[in-house]
């Protein structure tokens, strides 16, 4: 049997190759009616083109500009939803996302069958996406009753488990540094530090916002202030893994040691803390689990529009490491170095 090419398309529909070529194509030039019966007679005629294939719909998870910046931790999430999209039937796109949104973002939503949104940071540029009605599920927190699925880490209970950790170890000095307290996540951790810390008398806890723009002279700054005080942390949490790199160059500017006079913990387990001296202990959030959550919560949902809205935690594991230790028989004393003049 020879091949159906387009002379036989265009003769059966009493059309020019030309206009076959365009309907198959897409391109413009021919009507949706001329266009949809090429296509029909095509299909009936066994003429294999890309158009005629059945379409998988496409997924996209939309990432702000802002939070590309931790991308190892994203990169977990994308392999994870990825892998589950291909396994569920969808071609799957990641789309970092502008704030404010450029022209054409939305237009280019018009083939997206739903939507990932991945982070907290740029909530306003996600409202267009979030209010054209596509199916979506936030890696991040919802906001009260949002019609959304929302899936991320069980951070109130990470931040819990480090406080009990450090006060067994005998500190009763705690601090929660972290330079972007605004952050639903970072949040939820203060939190759950604060509250496991308030039911043991004699725990104090203090929270140290550090700048963005120089974090470590401004945690340097802090530290000196209620260490004059007499109330230097000895046991730290940090909001992230890159702050708690931070904190221990500083407090070795300081002459403090690390566990020695102050045991410190952070969150996320990068690559980096493994291989950091101490070998840092942190909290591992599982980053996979969480994009292939996502991902089936938003086949659920495109399955099952009407579905009431779902939440979603994964627990982090305690990854216990070098960089905690039992709290200092004495008061922490400074070097005699001067602080960082301020600016």
């Amino acid at each position: 049997m020879k091949p159906v090419t387009l002379a036989h398309i265009a003769s059966e529909l009493g059309i020019s190759k030309f206009s076959v070529s365009r309907a198959l194509t897409g391109k413009p030039g021919v009507s949706a009616a001329t266009r949809q019966r090429v296509l029909n007679k095509a299909r009936t005629l066994g003429y294999r083109h890309a158009s005629l294939a059945p379409s998988l719909p496409r997924i996209a998870l939309l990432i702000p500009h802002q939070d590309v910046d931790d991308m190892e931790f994203w990169m977990g999430v994308i392999s994870g939803a990825s892998q589950e999209a291909e396994a569920l039937g969808y071609t799957f796109v990641t789309r970092p996302l502008e704030n404010p949104p450029s022209h054409d973002e939305p237009a280019a939503l018009n083939t997206i069958g739903g939507v990932i949104v991945a982070g907290s940071r740029a909530r306003p540029a996600l409202a267009p996406y979030l209010d054209a009605g596509l199916p979506a599920v936030l890696v991040t927190y919802a906001q009260p009753l949002e019609p959304h699925d929302a899936v991320h880490p069980a951070d109130w209970e990470g931040g819990h488990t480090v406080a009990e950790h450090l006060i067994r170890l005998g500190h009763t000095r705690l601090a929660y540094v972290t330079e972007a307290p605004e952050k639903p996540s970072f949040a939820g951790r203060a939190r759950g530090f604060r509250d496991a810390a308030s039911r043991v008398a004699g725990v104090d806890v203090q929270e140290l916002h550090i700048e963005t723009d120089d974090p470590g002279v401004s945690f340097e700054r802090a530290y000196r202030r209620l260490a004059r005080r007499g109330a230097g942390p000895t046991g730290i949490l940090t909001s992230t893994d890159g702050i708690a790199f931070t904190v221990a160059w500083a407090l070795g500017r300081m002459g403090l040691a690390v566990p020695g006079d102050v045991s410190l913990v952070g969150f996320n387990d990068a690559t980096a803390s493994a291989r950091f001296i101490p070998k840092l202990t942190t909290l591992k959030i599982p980053t996979r689990d969480l994009g292939r959550a996502a991902m089936r919560f938003l086949h659920e949902r495109i399955a099952g529009p009407a579905r009431p809205p779902r939440r979603l935690q994964l627990a982090p594991e305690f990854i216990l490491r070098d960089s905690t230790g039992p709290a200092p028989a004495e008061a922490v004393r400074l070097e005699r170095r001067a602080a960082p003049s301020t600016r």
